[in-house]
């Protein structure tokens, strides 16, 4: 039987700091080592935790699909004030400088949604 070296602790979350001495290998993880892209599709199926304000969750779930939200982000914050019976409508000018990405992770379990990034991906 093959045993898989977590990148994670699963307890807290956290990087696991014994990961490069157990592989020889830096963690694909963590923040100096270059991760230009990963496969967006590979992590359905693969069972996580999550990361919330609570802390990492006590149970765990598997990916049942990643969906995508899209944004658009603005040079300063959007505000506009909703004319009266009347008046016009009066907007001061702003410009799109770019848009944003956020990625969910739907559950298997109950459906429900969780933010990626709060997601810790568990190796079998």
């Amino acid at each position: 039987m093959k045993m898989t070296i977590p990148t994670h602790d699963p307890q807290t979350g956290e990087l696991n700091p014994y990961y490069e001495e157990l592989t020889g290998e830096k963690n694909p993880l963590s923040k100096d080592v270059e991760n230009e892209s990963f496969d967006i599709p590979s992590f359905v199926g693969r069972k996580f935790r999550y990361n919330g304000k609570y802390g990492l969750s006590t149970w765990t779930d598997t990916v049942k699909r990643i969906s995508y939200r899209q944004g658009i982000v603005f040079d300063k914050p959007l505000k506009f004030k909703v004319p009266k019976k009347g008046e016009d409508f009066k907007a001061e000018k702003i410009n799109i400088i770019g848009y944003n990405i956020e990625l969910d992770v739907i559950s298997s379990r109950s459906g429900q949604v969780y933010e990626f990034k709060n997601c810790v991906f568990i190796n079998d």
